[in-house]
């Protein structure tokens, strides 16, 4: 569990108690202020297309099903029944890509017109609804506007490039929507100013962006506080922030925000799917964050103080669960993408999403590791790798024709898998990111040429990089590494093993070409390694040929060859092909998982020693650069200290 996910659990354990500790009374008491000083703050993040309920696992180990914009629109609707115009309703962005519906993203916008029917009033851009490109993103916005469902949207920090006609159709879209810098509401006699904001991480998180970049958030959100107070004059600010709290207060973006900008009342946090059980509070400013997919919807009751500022009166994350009733017209629009979404995928890929392809009696997730220096493989990143190995051997013709490692990073394993039948939609939300050129949805695989040496140099980021940004750690099929976490950073790897074609194992050769296969996104964040090791750890990218190789697009593994073009093989088009292979041991026709999947399989081995040999044994360049340095050290050292000796020994003259 990581600090923030600690800190998270910390807060709902005692949650009446911490409640009360900081004047905010349990959920549900009663305020003695006026009426009239009052807000119901009702918020989301990170919906990520989670438009149906689905399964999560609890603390408690249990499976519960939960979400589905049905529900959180019969909840949103109670609580206008019950408080009148004291209630809005926002979301702090990335309310698409994590499930089929985002197939309907550009032709139908079913998040957005979704999210309005049940009653959001205002919400932002996050780094996800920019996967398909900024053109996808305005033809997205045109659909919703067009089906008068245009959810109001506010963007304060992003920017369109003048020189590049790329964002030029996003950038109308923007003005006509329109997606405001900042918008000013009434609730219940209260002005109310809402801006939104794309944090630094979130910027990284979104490549497919360019050419829109986001500015300085600070710089921002300081402009639209003045003016939201000095020129609107309004009683209320709240920041949309696709930003997040981290848990180095020094990285804490949202954390940062509220010290730098003072004049802001509530962040509403989003983008690192962990809830916030408590609100923070920095100065006079609330942070408050709900995790992701819809499973809760946050509740912050504010009332007016003395001073003029807001305070919370109470707080809560209510479990959007499946007792709770649909709200039907929600519901019937809700059958309708549906609909869509299977005539699409059946059309496209031959796939029912809702008929099951395998069932397993176990759960696969992503849990992490819980001390320093320990794998992070799992099962289900074992799963989806071996599926990419098994999608390269058809493209073979059924066998591997030469040796193929497999990679996937951590990041990019977008949910679990739950014990039960196992459908196309469940599949799906795992690898549910990007889209390739051929603009449908999913990233495709790509095969390019690495050496072993510069294999070896690409696991270095499992050892050295991916310590520091944990979406970065790689999950591997077709080889086993080894690595000495107490090495020298950049030269922990002590070995490795790659499978042949004929699934021998043998020592990596320093200047072989291997194959390497990954999604899109991957091979285009091959080059990310140099980056974040600062050039100490260098790779390039190669054909079959040998001839060193960037454009990603063109090196796309093709799925039938016998078609005209490139057949694009999704991943998770892949995944779904690869659990079909599994046997049906109890006969009822549908494949079972192996039980092996239930754990790791021990490809990624960490082996932690202080043995003087195993430190220094087959070591490269930066332990070898760090010997040399302490050399030269102790050299400088001794010569100082032999020089002082002399200066001591020399004997002193006196005079008259």
């Amino acid at each position: 569990m990581s600090p923030l996910k600690r800190r998270a659990a910390l807060f709902s354990i005692p949650a009446a108690v911490l409640l009360l500790g900081l004047g905010i009374p349990a959920p549900g008491a009663q305020s003695d202020a006026p009426a009239e000083d009052e807000l119901v703050l009702l918020f989301t993040s990170d919906l990520h297309s989670a438009v149906l309920p689905h399964g999560v696992v609890t603390d408690a180990g249990r499976v519960e099903v939960r979400g589905g914009f049905a529900r959180i629109a019969s909840m949103i609707k109670a609580e206008r029944e019950k408080e009148g115009g004291r209630v809005l309703a926002v979301d702090a962005g990335d309310f698409t890509a994590g499930s089929l519906f985002q197939t309907l993203f550009q032709s139908e916008a079913a998040e957005l017109r979704l999210m309005r029917a049940s009653g959001f009033e205002v919400g932002t851009i996050g780094n996800h609804e920019y996967d398909y490109g900024p053109a996808a993103l305005a033809r997205a916005l045109t659909t919703a506007k067009v089906n008068n469902a245009a959810l109001p949207l506010v963007a304060s920090n992003t920017f369109f490039d003048r020189d590049d006609e790329r964002d030029d159709l996003l950038e109308a879209v923007f003005a006509d929507y329109p997606v405001r810098e900042y918008l000013v509401l009434e609730k219940n006699g209260l002005k109310v100013g809402l801006f939104g904001l794309l944090g630094e991480k979130a910027a990284d998180d979104a490549p497919d962006a360019v050419p829109v970049t986001f500015s300085k958030r600070i710089v921002r959100a300081r402009e639209m506080t003045a003016r939201l107070r000095d020129t609107e004059k309004v009683d209320l600010v709240i920041a949309l922030s696709h930003s997040g709290v981290y848990p180095d207060p020094k990285k804490s973006e949202d954390e940062i925000l509220a010290r730098e900008v003072p004049g802001i009342d509530v962040i509403v946090s989003g983008h690192p799917h962990v809830p916030i059980r408590l609100p923070i509070q920095v100065g006079s400013t609330l942070i408050v964050g709900v995790g992701d997919r819809g499973e809760d919807l946050g509740y912050l009751r504010l009332v007016r103080t003395i001073d003029g500022r807001f305070q919370a009166t109470a707080y809560a994350l209510r479990p959007v669960t499946e007792d709770i009733p649909e709200d039907p017209a929600v519901a019937a629009e809700v059958a309708v993408f549906q609909e869509m979404v299977e005539a699409m995928v059946s059309e496209t890929f031959g796939l029912d999403p809702g008929v099951a392809v395998a069932e397993t009696g176990f759960a696969l997730v992503d849990e992490r590791r819980a001390t320093t220096g320990e794998s992070w493989e799992i099962g289900l990143g074992d799963l989806v790798v071996d599926s990419y190995r098994a999608a390269a051997a058809r493209a073979d013709g059924g066998m591997l024709r030469e040796p193929t490692i497999a990679i996937h990073p951590w990041g990019q394993i977008r949910d679990a898998l739950l014990p039960g039948p196992i459908t196309g939609n469940d599949v799906f939300s795992v690898l549910s990111l990007g889209v390739g050129p051929d603009g449908k949805a999913g990233y495709p695989l790509v095969s390019v040429r690495l050496t072993g040496r510069e294999i070896r140099r690409l696991f270095e980021v499992e050892t050295s990089v991916a310590p520091g940004n944990e979406d970065a750690h790689l999950q591997l099929a077709g080889a086993v590494v080894r690595y000495n976490p107490r090495r020298i950073l950049f030269d922990r790897v002590t070995s490795i093993e790659i499978a042949e074609a004929d699934g021998t194992m043998k020592p990596a050769e320093p200047d072989r070409l291997y194959r390497v296969v990954a999604n899109l996104y991957m091979a285009r964040m091959i080059g990310y390694v140099s980056k974040a090791s600062h050039g100490i750890l260098n790779l390039e990218p190669k054909d079959a040929d040998g001839n060193p190789r960037t454009d990603f697009e063109n090196l796309i593994i093709d799925g039938d060859p016998s078609s005209p073009g490139v057949q694009e093989i999704k991943e998770w088009a892949a995944l779904a092909a690869f659990l079909k292979t599994f046997p049906d041991t109890d006969g009822n026709g549908i494949p079972e998982f192996p039980g092996s999947y239930a754990s790791s399989a021990g490809r990624l081995v960490d082996e932690p020693s202080w043995n003087p040999f195993k430190l220094l044994s087959g070591i490269h360049g930066p332990t070898i650069a760090v010997l040399v340095l302490g050399l030269l050290v102790l050299l400088l050292l001794w010569l100082i200290v032999r020089k002082i000796r002399r200066r001591l020994a020399r004997p002193i003259s006196g005079g008259r």
